[in-house]
């Protein structure tokens, strides 16, 4: 991966220049040399493609897989460095000294989060999974069984917080190194809160799951569909920064038997930030 990420770099400063206003209109016309008895379906046909943005994107992907390996936004190369950007940073977040002062300061109910935050302590906690939403309390109170199955049935019906279950057990993760939390409750954003809960929390990873997390936590309206798997990092001031990685909901994994093999993809890639994959 690493060499072809210097051979597109070396592509793209190759790439010529151009010289006439057509050329700097549309910048792809230069090396689009493919004639169309080539290929029936040639990607130069399809809108916006060109030689260049395949280039650019392979070098996003390399640098945010680099930055996750490496816990590091500049990446050395061979005559220079690049640094990715973290994209937009979270400023002024409330911090929280102590667990008390924490739960007054969370919107959901206490009965809620005296189950959540059971046996999470900061530094334990490796991944925050935010979700879409929680489940009203009196919905969720009869089915509660005791045990780890109930922080996740806050968030997910009976059949899904045991898929979800099975997926974190997958990641090799402990029910101590995994924390759940809502990104909307009943209309109100509660993004400032999850964020809030890493700083006390300091996890390694926050992992969104569907696009409405996605776009709150990353402040972006990019689709889940094209990001999904990636790391990003945000920084949260005082409090540090977090890499973030978008996951499809567990929901859409569960109803869609070919979203599997996409989502365990997905999670290998966490694992192995996680130092959880051998």
């Amino acid at each position: 991966m690493e060499e072809l990420f210097k051979r597109n770099l070396l592509r793209l400063r190759q790439m010529p220049k151009p010289t006439t206003f057509a050329q700097a209109l549309f910048p792809g016309a230069p090396w689009q040399t493919v004639s169309v008895k080539e290929t029936s379906i040639s990607e130069a046909k399809k809108p916006g493609f060109t030689e260049k943005k395949q280039v650019l994107e392979s070098l996003e992907r390399f640098a945010h897989e680099k930055a996750a390996e490496t816990a590091s936004p500049v990446i050395k190369i061979p005559g220079g460095e690049v640094v990715v950007r973290t994209g937009p940073a979270w400023d002024g977040i409330a911090s929280f000294g102590d667990l008390k002062t924490l739960k007054e300061g969370l919107s959901l109910d206490q009965r809620s989060l005296d189950i959540l935050l059971k046996h999470k302590t900061p530094g334990m906690v490796k991944a925050i999974f935010v979700t879409e939403t929680f489940r009203p309390w009196q919905e969720i109170e009869s089915e509660l069984k005791g045990g780890f199955i109930d922080e996740l049935l806050m968030g997910f019906p009976l059949k899904t917080a045991e898929l979800f279950e099975r997926m974190i057990l997958a990641m090799k993760l402990t029910p101590e190194e995994v924390f759940l939390y809502p990104v909307d409750l009943e209309g109100k954003n509660l993004a400032e809160e999850v964020m809030s809960l890493a700083g006390f929390l300091k996890p390694e990873v926050i992992i969104t799951l569907g696009a409405k997390a996605t776009q709150k936590i990353l402040k972006s309206n990019d689709r889940l569909s094209l990001i999904h798997g990636q790391f990003f990092q945000r920084s949260l001031g005082e409090l540090g920064s977090y890499q973030i990685v978008p996951l499809f909901h567990p929901s859409i994994i569960e109803t869609n038997q070919n979203m599997k093999k996409t989502a365990w993809t997905d999670m290998q890639k966490i694992m192995k930030h996680l130092k959880k994959l051998t």
